[in-house]
Formats: structure tokens, sequence, C-alpha cells
């Protein structure tokens, strides 16, 4: 292109170019209003005005602790079933029996 008349540069930036800056984020804590972490996170998940990403945010720490409130599944019951019949006791390989000495009969 340097044989073209009328063309100084022609690169670089130019005003206006690029991605465009984000649209800041809109809280509304006042609804959340409570001492009870778990509390927090339930409202947060279920409020539909939230922003997807913090509903997705507030449910996957409420599972990462356990608390989430919902019914247990058949794995789940059958799971703490096992737990609580095992007790104490492991599963651990018991070691072998001790060979038996040969003793010479007369």
């Amino acid at each position: 292109m340097a044989g073209v008349k009328g063309m100084k540069g022609g690169g670089g930036a130019r005003p206006g170019s690029g991605p465009k800056p984000k649209a800041p984020r809109k809280t509304k804590a006042k609804g959340y209003q409570t001492d009870d972490p778990d509390e927090f996170l339930r409202a947060v998940m279920r409020d539909p005005n939230a922003d997807f990403k913090d509903r997705m945010a507030a449910a996957l720490a409420l599972k990462k602790s356990g608390k989430t409130g919902a019914a247990k599944g058949k794995k789940e019951q059958a799971a703490d079933q096992a737990k609580a019949t095992m007790g104490t006791r492991s599963l651990a390989p018991v070691p072998p029996p001790s060979r038996p000495r040969l003793v010479a009969v007369k």
C-alpha cells in the first residue's frame, strides 16, 4: 500500500474501537440482611432479580457447605446408613494368619 497516493500511515488505534466498558453491577444487599450466612446464601439463590452468576455462586457455596436443606437421594441415604452400620470399624485388610509349626512325631 505504500504506492497509494493520499494515505499517510493509515494504521493504528481509532477512537471508539475496542471492547466497550461493562455497565456497573447493581446490588440489592438491603433485602438480604441476616446474621446467618446460610440464610443469606439461600436468599441470594432464590432472588429472581439477582444476577445469574451470583445465584449460581450462592448455590455452589451452599452445596459445598452441605447445608442445602434438600432431601437426600437414595445413594446418600445408603451411604449414611453404611457409615452408621460400620461405626468405627475399618475395612483395612486383615494380616494373614501365621504358618503353623510342623513338628515331627516319632
